[in-house]
Order: structure tokens, then C-alpha cells, then sequence
């Protein structure tokens, strides 16, 4: 599988919801993203698939994310439709039964994930969009 195009947006609100379409070599969709620092680094993190980067700077944190992401999309298109299944259900995500091939929203603790970061109060709540 090659590279995922993905594109930062707006910043996420508090009803957004986290949605992939898995179709054989393709994944499309939008994933709450998170950016902050930790330590004397930047951390950037997808909770919902439990991928994360980190850089000197938030631009090196986002970049590492999306490498990261690259990286998981390939190994689980590396697996069958069926595997793919579990591997999402075991994460969280849930099939939508009318769309077989689209997982929505598993749920998160934001409060715990915004708690492992430094500054809590200056994290950026984005929206990462694949395509």
C-alpha cells in the first residue's frame, strides 16, 4: 500500500465523531488528533488507534504521526478483510452494519488523554482527515 494522503483541519469540536471507511487498499475518513507538549518534546497522538509521534516541534511531532499512521494502515492492509475486522473491534472501533466496510466512533477518556500531557490547557484538539 502506498503513503495515505491525510490533511489537518479545523480544530475538532466536542461532538465530532471519528469515522474510517476501510475499502481494500484505501482508507478514508477523519481522526480526532491531538498535539502538546511532553517533557522538553512535542507529542502528537491519535487516541483512537493508539498512534503517536513525537519531534522537536509540533510540525516534527505531526510528520512522525502521519509516518506512524502510514506505517499501521500498511501492516493492517497486510491482513485479510476478516483480520482487519477483528484487529479494528479489538481497538474499539465498531461496524457499521449497514456500511461493512465503515467503522465508527469508539469512545475515548479525552480528560486522560489531555492528562498526559504537560499543559493540558494548551493542547490542540485537531481533525485529521485521510484520503
Amino acid at each position: 500500500m502506498s503513503q495515505i494522503e491525510m490533511h489537518l483541519l479545523d480544530e475538532a469540536g466536542d461532538n465530532f465523531s471519528d469515522l474510517l471507511k476501510l475499502s481494500q487498499h484505501e482508507v478514508v475518513g477523519t481522526l480526532r488528533m491531538f498535539t502538546g507538549q511532553q517533557g522538553e518534546h512535542w507529542v502528537g497522538i491519535v487516541p483512537n488507534l493508539n498512534v503517536t509521534g513525537y519531534g522537536e516541534n509540533e510540525t516534527d511531532a505531526v510528520q512522525a504521526l502521519k509516518e506512524n499512521l502510514d506505517t499501521f494502515f500498511d501492516d493492517l492492509f497486510k491482513l485479510s478483510e476478516s483480520e482487519r475486522q477483528k484487529v479494528m473491534e479489538n481497538i474499539g472501533w465498531h461496524n457499521e452494519k449497514a456500511f461493512p466496510k465503515k467503522f465508527s466512533n469508539p469512545s475515548f477518556d479525552e480528560l486522560k488523554v489531555l492528562q498526559s500531557f504537560d499543559h493540558p490547557e494548551q493542547v490542540k484538539k485537531l481533525v485529521l482527515q485521510t484520503a
